[in-house]
């Protein structure tokens, strides 16, 4: 693959996978970028793991709290950092254990106008769920139930076009959070989801490990963690004034756009 497969791919990982525009829907609609398969496998590995590190890396406040917790609560000490860690726990590993299963038994459905009408529907979906939804809850208020019900939902996001972070963050906004707080949660879930993706791939590709040591691939996850800290950056920042509809219209457009030249083209 060429350095310029490297950059498109570390970027679209980067921005697309943290905001809620789905990086898989990108890569279906522009299947060009996968004309390597196996390359595109070891590459998007490293973009997962470079992902996971760049939402580390802007919620280390949050991580370092869990981390603390963690040890406060096996001393029997109550801690919110701790419980963070627990409901995080109970989001991710029943949807980590189903969707590596569905991972195996189902067929990877690629198809341009599948991922475009995801874009559509699950663009409108957020759309409606940030404008009607109302806006009383942080994170401080998730309870255990909820925190699995959302973990449970992004395994849809397996189908390209759906998104892992828009849809948690569609499910939060219909249980009433803020949109800034739906966001970080929605990126807290994406560390968990990121790093059990990208060892889920690894193990499936295990004779190319030692390529994941390479000058390429290391450039690849840099590039991946800076696009990831940039965008969860920005998306944080922008929803303390403003709302989820540029990302919804982007969705949108790009889905109302490649399905129309489909049937014109038919």
């Amino acid at each position: 693959m060429t350095y310029l497969d490297i950059v498109l791919i570390a970027v679209i990982h980067g921005l697309a996978g943290v905001l809620p525009l789905s990086a898989g829907g990108h890569f279906a609609l522009f299947s060009g970028l996968a004309s390597d398969p196996k390359g595109f496998a070891v590459v998007s590995i490293a973009a997962h793991l470079g992902v996971a590190a760049g939402l580390m890396l802007w919620l280390w406040r949050d991580c370092l709290a869990m981390a603390t917790g963690i040890g406060r609560m096996v001393k029997g000490k109550s801690d919110p950092g701790g419980r963070l860690f627990l409901l995080l726990l109970a989001a991710s590993v029943p949807a980590g254990l189903l969707s590596a299963w569905l991972l195996t038994v189902l067929v990877p459905a690629n198809g341009q106008v599948l991922a475009a009408a995801c874009l559509l529907i699950f663009g409108l979906l957020l759309a409606l769920a940030d404008r009607w939804g109302v806006t009383v809850s942080r994170i401080e208020h998730l309870g255990y139930g909820a925190a699995a019900i959302i973990g449970l939902v992004q395994m849809v996001a397996l189908i390209p076009g759906v998104s892992r972070t828009g849809l948690a963050v569609t499910v939060a906004r219909v249980l009433g959070y803020e949109r800034r707080e739906a966001a970080r949660l929605a990126l807290l879930l994406g560390i968990p989801a990121l790093l059990g993706l990208g060892l889920f791939k690894l193990w499936h590709v295990r004779e190319a490990v030692p390529l994941l040591l390479s000058t390429d691939l290391l450039l690849t996850a840099g590039l991946a963690a800076a696009a990831a800290w940039l965008a969860a950056g920005g998306m944080l920042a922008w929803l303390g004034r403003h709302t989820f509809l540029p990302f919804c219209l982007w969705r949108i457009m790009l889905g109302s756009g490649v399905i129309a030249l489909y049937f014109l083209s038919a």
